[in-house]
């Protein structure tokens, strides 16, 4: 069942013209228009002229005061603005309002993420999180326009009047419900998965950070990979997981999908499947671009803090400045510091995937983060169940060496304290001893 039409899109999300060039005026309450240009453009959408004004918090119905308004109408009345984006987020009386005195479509940043996901969107996970995502954004703005608008006044509104308001509640209600089921099903196999995974002796290592960071093109150098690395935001939605190359010991990457700040906790709650992927790994590398300021690294970090405490231990997190390639040594030395005595505490490894450096020294601190501190000697009799032994040992220590006998076989692993005591019952103990 379609939805009422009315309001901006004159359509359900599911028709939005996603992907389709723009020509937007961009609004601001602040000069800093980096990040929300930055979206526009990966959206694929062209700023044609911004308006700045300067504000401690938005105008409670219009976002801009009054005058500002006006010259916001003057220069959508002049032409070529296909729609008004504002640098913030439109509460629906404020979206309402706006559109009825602007005449075209407006958009928030909120929007603008949003249509930004359904490009990308491509994995059966990722279009789920990204219709729920929608729908939530959808249904408040529906409503105010139902509550304030004038039914004559806007052709096609509740065409014919055939269509019942309550019966498309209903029908969004459902579909809200069958999406979170279905998210809630995927989240339940992954835990299985990663269960199974650490079973078998693997180690989970999760890269995660701010949208282009540099996660993607890690996990193709680290991993051998060739997944797709765009400088557009948010290249990747959904998560990928390879093998650490260059190791003996089991340990898996995965790339994840990157933070982004000032977003509502039902948008968080929507990609919270891909977001467990982080929460649950053995190790984080949080990824920093070192081309960003101080202050921009600060307001990072803190959001990535944010998200991951309390859940991941402080200790199981490593930053990384991503694209030394771009600064000189000086300058770089001026971000380690901001990462060391950030909410973190520790000194970052510093890497240029274009250069090389730094990822010898990445590699060894991933490795030494799962190195196996106890190391046993033992006898395996050589009998119908030593295959079945080494098997498991294989599987679930680092085997040092195995030295076949007639009547024996001489064995070194090393393993995790969990692990001890089902290693000792295998054989006859010669040594074990813990491995500073």
């Amino acid at each position: 069942m379609a939805p009422p039409l009315g309001f901006h899109w004159k359509r359900s999300w599911r028709s939005w013209p996603f992907g389709c060039l723009l020509d937007v005026l961009l609004v601001s309450l602040t000069a800093d228009v980096g990040e929300i240009s930055a979206l526009l453009a990966s959206a694929g959408h062209r700023i044609l002229e911004t308006i700045v004004q300067r504000r401690d918090h938005p105008d409670s119905r219009t976002f801009v005061g009054r005058g500002k308004l006006e010259e916001i109408q003057a220069r959508v009345d002049a032409g070529g603005i296909a729609a008004v984006v504002f640098n913030g987020e439109l509460r629906p009386t404020m979206h309402y309002q706006l559109e009825r005195d602007l005449g075209v479509e407006c958009y928030d940043r909120l929007r603008v993420l949003l249509e930004l996901f359904a490009q990308r969107a491509s994995s059966r996970e990722g279009k789920l999180q990204v219709e729920l995502a929608l729908l939530q954004y959808e249904v408040p703005l529906l409503r105010e326009w139902i509550h304030e608008g004038d039914v004559g006044e806007r052709p096609g509104f509740m065409a014919g009047g055939e269509l019942r308001v309550e019966a498309y509640y209903e029908t969004v209600k459902r579909r809200i419900k069958k999406i979170r089921d279905e998210l809630e099903a995927i989240r339940r196999e992954r835990a299985v998965r990663r269960s199974v995974r650490k079973e078998r002796g693997y180690h989970l290592v999760a890269l995660a950070g701010y949208a282009n960071a540099g996660k993607s093109s890690l996990l193709n150098v680290l991993a051998n990979e060739r997944v797709l690395v765009d400088d557009r935001m948010f290249s990747t939605l959904a998560t990928t997981t390879r093998s650490l190359t260059g190791t003996r010991k089991r340990i898996l990457l995965t790339d994840t999908i990157g933070f982004v700040d000032g977003v509502p906790f039902w948008m968080v709650e929507a990609f919270n499947a891909t977001l467990e992927e982080i929460l649950q790994t053995d190790l984080v590398l949080l990824l920093v671009d070192v081309s960003d300021s101080e202050t921009e690294i600060q307001r990072k970090v803190r959001l990535a803090a944010r998200t991951l405490f309390p859940k991941v231990s402080s200790d199981s997190v490593r930053p990384v400045l991503t694209k030394a390639d771009l600064l000189n040594d000086d300058e770089i030395e001026t971000k380690v510091q901001v990462l060391a005595e950030s909410e973190f505490h520790r000194t970052p490894i510093v890497i240029s995937m274009r250069t090389g450096r730094g990822l010898d020294a990445l590699r060894d601190t991933i490795a030494r983060a799962f190195a196996y501190p106890i190391e046993v000697h033992f006898i395996l009799p050589q009998d119908a169940d030593a295959g079945g032994k080494l098997h498991w040992l294989y599987e679930r220590t680092e085997v040092v060496s195995a030295v076949h006998r007639p009547d024996r076989i001489e064995v070194v692993v090393r393993c995790r304290p969990r692990d001890r005591d089902s290693v000792e019952r295998l054989g006859r103990v010669l040594l074990a001893r813990t491995i500073e």
